[in-house]
């Protein structure tokens, strides 16, 4: 996160210094996606963006076709700054646009209004054409359904080839948190939300969008290489104030460890000077954590979990066709008990198990938070049994 009182040189430089630290501690050969998220990285400096990607460049192997993604706001302060934040190396946005509706901006607590936002989108996608993101937020304070449906109607009509709906969480210690327990606001109902997410799925699937995720939308291919990676339970480095990373450390016997960076940003600057890396915790992550991770981040996505992906990390006793008991089932069959945690689910063609993956079906997508807790347990049972 970047702050206006932050000395901007040296964060950059401990940047840099947290960064090739950590690629040599994972001896990373190949980069796939750099993304510039969390608070306000448009804040930056388009120079010190540059040699941030510059200094990654100098540590390991860019892909062809690298996706290196910033998050931006759009207001006309950040957006004067796209043609510089292009040249510097940034290739695709994400943009916060949230909603086009002014008062629900205003409510959110946004610096723009609708017509900024529309004219962020123009611009995004005449320096990122095809490669520009929007985020919108639904179930807001006094939405209806037919509201958020035409708004989307309307988004649709304006955006690029990328779209991120979430539903409004409230987060403690801000005034729609406070508004909301004094009773001040008027939230739509779980019934309301429920019915909005639908309407999205089939406003999105209409105009050719298609859902690879829960909250993510694409067409003509473009997915988001970078969140794709991290729902597949990649390894990934996270470096800055707060951050999170996972990370396979081959001088430590290869195992993989989930990193959490210290929050302060003068103290993080501090640990990166005195040869720390910036790292606040180091966890090594046991077989079933990994495996348990692999279902919370994998089974969010269309695609599901692929049986090489999970033999990569599980020991023999719990590679995929054991514990989902494939060697019993027919190429495209599963055949569980009528007690199994995921019978129901599988008769409901709500999941698809077969040799190759374990994935939701169209409609499972809509209710993993029953799903993703039934396959995480019959994990635990498998494992017990052992």
């Amino acid at each position: 996160m970047v702050q206006h009182s932050v000395d901007h040189d040296r964060m950059t430089n401990c940047m840099i210094r947290a960064l090739q630290g950590l690629l040599q501690l994972g001896h990373i050969q190949s980069v796939t996606s750099i993304y510039f998220g969390g608070g306000t990285p448009s804040l930056c400096q388009p120079q010190n963006i540059q040699k941030i990607i510059s200094a990654i460049g100098q540590s390991a192997t860019f892909v062809d076709n690298i996706e290196i993604t910033m998050e931006a706001n759009p207001t006309s302060t950040e957006m004067d700054k796209m043609k510089m934040f292009k040249q510097a190396g940034i290739n695709r946005l994400s943009l916060g646009i949230q909603s086009f509706n002014d008062d629900d901006l205003k409510a959110l607590g946004r610096d723009h209004n609708a017509k900024e936002a529309e004219l962020a989108i123009n611009i995004a996608k005449n320096y990122f054409p095809k490669r520009t993101s929007i985020d919108l937020i639904f179930a807001r304070p006094n939405q209806t359904v037919d509201d958020w449906s035409a708004e989307l109607e309307k988004a649709i009509t304006i955006c690029d080839n990328h779209v991120s709906l979430y539903q409004l969480t409230l987060e403690r210690g801000t005034k729609l948190y406070k508004q909301a327990h004094q009773q001040n606001l008027h939230l739509p109902d779980d019934d309301a939300a429920a019915q909005m997410y639908e309407n999205a799925i089939d406003i999105m699937h209409r105009y050719g969008y298609q859902r690879y995720e829960v909250s993510n939308f694409a067409k003509d291919g473009a997915k988001s290489r970078h969140n794709l990676s991290y729902w597949m339970s990649n390894d990934y480095i996270g470096v800055g104030p707060g951050a999170h990373g996972r990370l396979t450390v081959p001088s430590l016997d290869n195992q993989r460890y989930a990193m959490i960076q210290c929050l302060s940003p003068n103290q993080w600057m501090s640990m990166v000077e005195h040869g720390k890396l910036g790292i606040q915790k180091m966890q090594k992550q046991s077989e079933i954590e990994r495996l348990t991770e692999l279902i919370l981040l994998g089974m969010r996505t269309g695609e599901g979990i692929s049986s090489r992906k999970w033999d990569t990390i599980a020991s023999p006793n719990l590679q995929f066709n054991k514990v989902f008991r494939l060697p019993y089932c027919s190429e495209n069959e599963s055949e569980y008990s009528d007690n199994s945690l995921l019978h129901h689910f599988i008769q409901d063609e709500f999941i698809a198990i077969d040799a190759h993956s374990i994935r939701p079906t169209f409609q499972g997508i809509s209710i993993l938070n029953q799903i993703i807790p039934t396959i995480v347990m019959h994990l635990e049972d498998h494992y017990s049994q052992q």
